[in-house]
């Protein structure tokens, strides 16, 4: 018995040994994952043919961290899915769960998310939803959850399908299509990131969905299931973060701070034409990382996204949310940034009480943290929620709702920009206040208190300069309360004590900005202003009277004066001055003849003669843009306006208020004044001597504490008292915040002594503006707006058919002694006959445009070789050699081409321009002829 019961023993052992080993070498066969092999970041295969991505790192760590061996195996998407399907493997590393999915796959837990867009070519902009997508075919992987979702959302799109992501974007580049479905972050080579980036701007996308990306198994298995989700619960959040870091290319600089920013919500943040965020929220965080030396880099993202990055890892500030006791993220609010006021907007008529909404809907946005106070205030109304301002603007004018609550900045910006300022009215009796606040994680302490220190270096006034520059109406402004009283050290109270007089130059006839009085008193806005500086400051002053503005300037960049106001601050007089901050808005405008069509912009210019003041920084800035304008230099602003009365000039440039000024003062009944919607924006500083520079941020300090209140008294004193006209034009309290800060075009009719210049009706001017803004008026080739347009669309047609095409830079080089030998009536004769000969020379499916002054752009499309094209150019230098005959004279012209070709010369719009117009340079200095790089 004993020795069976020994043998027995042994056999147990030897079994439980093998079983052992058995289940050993069970546990060592490797999962197979399949994944997608050209979705990048998340799951792709490199050159190498190896797995990388976002989810193969995380599956790797969860490898590391449960002993599980895995192998991955990459397909295109479709195929992946059906790999999986069939048995062929374990898991799928990660999708989007949709319902066909649903019915053949069980799913883990999310281990990442990602958003997933439309992206539109930037000829669709203002696409704001899915059904304005319709009439285009959206390109789109195959098998892809974005069919599926977009489906739920809208009926009618139609698609054109692609085997994989790469053949996508190969199909993008080449014009395919204008729309197509994308994750963030899907670009992985740096060519086609470029050429997709050119033409499908990130700023012009729309958001499909935030959507989680979840491991696949096939039906009923659960315990795998069971395994991943606890696999990947060992994951720490610190691993989780660098996986993040590594691949969705965020900053690796220990002092540079990534900003998560939202976008959309204009003037506090959106991102701008340039591809760049622009906004309050953005200048108050520039202004502290000029004040903290930490470099800020900002990660715009959708509104749903932006505490996302933060809480993974992906940025470590938040740029500004509104939390509250009712809107509460769990992040650390590390300071309050700014606050912002909403109120009540009601469309059509003005609302008399709230009595009126009883009963109706109102609009507001689920991310309030008044929600309940707006209840309260509004207890018989229904609430109605929407994404944002927009939404709410269409749903009141549709009649869905009777009014809204929104961010008044917000709304009113909106507004203006859409033209729809008139048709909603504040009810300024309901107003709710709302904190925002940087946040950042909870564990992240040190920045907290990093972020804290230095807003604390951060002046009220400063911050009130920012609010000036960005928000509209001052009733919205929330800084200017919080301004304290001028504080001088007694360093700096002995440095201004040393200064003794200072002397103020001015011009001594530019009402109402500054002039002489009659008793050699400085006079005007600038002295008011000056001496109320000085006053805070406790400084003296004394005005010195100049006729000229160059003389005035000279003398101050000589010494002879200390300070000078209303100086524009330009790149090159910085090398020379000091310059304070903006003090007063001034818009610049033109005066023209009443028969003229009103300018709104210098480009309508081209070919004209522009009368300017001596000494003006838009002198250079004229000439530079090549706009084709002939500057008439005049010594002040009313020779100016006499240029244009007398027929010496076409128009004349002023800031709008000196130049309503001269205008009422005198019998000017034939002239008419616009604003200039290029420089609505401009802004006046105050311009010191370079010894003066340590004066400089206590002049600022002083002015940041010139209220709006203030400064209206200011403006109606010199302008009620010197210049009623002028106050009559533009009501102050609406226009003077306008003219400073609106980026929309403001236009401005005046009427003097009885004249009124009839007024077409709203679509004749628009067509008229149309025309006026893509076609030159003397020529009538197409101007350089639309000649982008043009080289646009052939980027575009022969990047896609890989054809080359030309571009030929034309000058007529001998314009300006015409113009002096015989006059502008015969120049301009010559100018059009010139453009005439040249049209002659280019086909139907070619485009010939003034580019400016003297200067053509000739666009070949489809030219077969360089010698081809310079047959071209030397037929139209040839056909030049016989002279015009005008009014019974011969006037030749001379004409110099310079040929790019594209793609050799350049491959951007801007390269073959810059290159064809140095080329012809070369061939003006030779003595006019083609030039080409060959």
């Amino acid at each position: 018995m004993m020795a069976h019961f020994v043998l027995g023993t042994a056999a147990l052992v030897l079994c439980l040994v093998l079983s052992s080993q058995v289940a050993a070498e069970e546990q060592q066969a490797p999962l197979v994952l399949v994944m997608g092999e050209d979705s990048y970041p998340y799951q792709f295969v490199d050159e190498n043919g190896d797995a990388k991505g976002v989810l193969v790192d995380l599956w790797r760590e969860w490898s590391s961290q449960t002993q599980v061996p895995v192998v991955f195996v990459a397909r295109h998407w479709h195929d992946s899915l059906k790999q999986l399907a069939q048995g062929d493997a374990d898991i799928h590393i990660g999708l989007g769960i949709t319902k066909e999915r649903a019915q053949n796959f069980d799913f883990a837990a999310p281990i990442a998310h990602v958003s997933t867009y439309l992206y539109m070519r930037n000829t669709l902009k203002g696409k704001k939803s899915f059904s304005d997508l319709q009439p285009y075919r959206i390109g789109i992987v195959a098998g892809s959850s974005h069919e599926s979702i977009l489906n739920q959302q809208v009926n009618g799109l139609s698609y054109r399908y692609y085997n994989s992501r790469a053949d996508l974007l190969r199909g993008v580049v080449a014009g395919e299509v204008d729309v197509f479905a994308g994750m963030e972050g899907y670009l992985k080579d740096n060519a086609v990131s470029r050429a997709v980036l050119e033409e499908f701007p990130l700023d012009n996308r729309l958001l499909i969905k935030k959507t989680a990306l979840v491991p696949a198994v096939s039906k009923g298995r659960l315990n795998l299931i069971t395994e991943i989700n606890r696999g990947f619960e060992r994951l720490s959040h610190l691993s989780r973060a660098e996986i993040d870091k590594r691949w969705l290319g965020f900053s690796h600089d220990a002092n540079t701070l990534v900003i998560a920013t939202t976008t959309g919500i204009q003037p506090f943040v959106d991102t701008g034409g340039d591809g760049e965020p622009h906004g309050l929220y953005i200048d108050i965080w520039k202004l502290w990382s000029k004040k903290t030396g930490i470099e800020v880099e900002f990660r715009p993202a959708a509104m749903e996204d932006g505490l996302d990055e933060l809480r993974f890892h992906r940025a470590d500030i938040h740029v500004g949310y509104p939390e509250s006791d009712t809107m509460k993220s769990n992040l650390t609010r590390a300071w309050r940034t700014y606050q912002v006021k909403s109120r009540l907007f009601s469309y059509g008529r003005p609302l008399g009480s709230l009595d009126e909404l009883k009963g109706k809907r109102v609009g507001t946005v689920p991310t309030a943290p008044y929600l309940d106070k707006l209840q309260q205030a509004l207890p018989d109304s229904e609430l109605k929620l929407y994404t944002d301002v927009t939404k709410m603007i269409e749903a009141a004018q549709q009649g869905h709702i009777a009014a809204f609550v929104a961010s008044s900045a917000w709304t009113q910006h909106y507004l203006l920009r859409a033209d729809s300022w008139t048709d909603f009215h504040q009810y300024r009796k309901l107003a709710f206040t709302t904190d925002i606040y940087a946040l950042t994680r909870n564990e992240d302490k040190g920045l907290a208190q990093r972020i804290a220190a230095g807003f604390r270096l951060i002046s009220t006034a400063e911050l009130a300069a920012i609010e000036n520059k960005w928000i509209l109406d001052r009733d919205d402004r929330s800084v200017q309360s919080l301004m304290n009283p001028l504080i001088i050290t007694s360093s700096q109270r002995r440095y201004l004590d040393s200064l003794g007089t200072l002397r103020v130059g001015y011009l001594s006839a530019w009402a109402p900005m500054e002039y002489q009085g009659q008793g050699g008193e400085f006079m005007g806005i600038n002295s008011e202003i000056s001496h109320w500086v000085a006053e805070q400051l406790g400084l003296k002053l004394e005005g010195v009277a100049f006729e000229r503005w160059s003389s005035l300037l000279e003398a101050l960049k000589l010494g002879e004066v200390d300070i000078v106001g209303s100086v524009a601050h330009t790149p090159e007089r910085e090398r020379e001055l000091a310059f304070t901050s903006p003090y007063w808005p001034s818009p610049w405008g033109l005066v023209t003849n009443l028969s003229q069509v009103t300018v709104f912009n210098l480009s309508q210019m081209s070919g004209k003669r522009l009368a300017i003041v001596e000494g003006y920084h838009l002198i250079a800035n004229l000439m530079n843009k090549a706009l084709g304008i002939e500057l008439v230099i005049v010594p002040n602003s009313r020779a100016g306006v006499d240029a244009v009365a007398q027929g010496k000039a076409d128009a004349f440039i002023e800031k709008v208020i000196n130049m309503a000024m001269v205008l009422k003062e005198s019998d000017y009944k034939t002239l008419k004044m616009s604003v200039l919607a290029d420089f609505s924006q401009q802004q006046s500083h105050f311009a010191m001597h370079p010894k003066h520079s340590e004066l400089v941020p206590l002049w600022d300090q002083a002015i940041g504490q010139l209220t709006p209140e203030r400064q209206e008294a200011i403006y109606q004193h010199w302008v009620k008292d010197e210049a009623p006209g002028w106050k009559a034009m533009l009501n102050y309290r609406s226009a003077f915040y306008l003219l400073a800060l609106l980026s929309f075009v403001l236009i401005v009719y005046l009427v003097w002594r009885g004249r009124r210049a009839r007024l077409t009706t709203a679509r004749e001017m628009a067509h008229e503006l149309t025309r006026a803004g893509q076609f030159d008026a003397l020529t009538g080739l197409p101007n350089r707006s639309l000649l982008d347009d043009r080289l646009h669309q052939s980027m575009l047609l022969h990047r896609r058919e890989m054809q080359p095409f030309a571009v030929l830079f034309i000058s007529f080089d001998n314009m300006r002694e015409i113009n002096q030998t015989y006059g502008h009536q015969i120049g301009d004769s010559v100018l059009a006959k010139g453009a005439s000969r040249l049209k002659s020379a280019v086909r139907k499916s070619d485009t010939l445009a003034r580019f400016g002054g003297n200067e053509f752009v000739m666009l070949l499309n489809r030219s077969k070789d360089l010698d081809t094209v310079c047959q071209v150019a030397d037929g139209i230098v040839g056909g030049f050699s016989a002279p015009f005959a005008i009014n019974g004279l011969d006037v030749a012209l001379s004409v110099s081409i310079g040929v790019a070709m594209f793609p050799n010369d350049g491959d951007t719009v801007v390269e073959l321009l810059k290159t064809a117009d140095k080329l012809m340079s070369r061939a003006a200095k030779q003595g006019g002829r083609c030039y080409h790089s060959a």
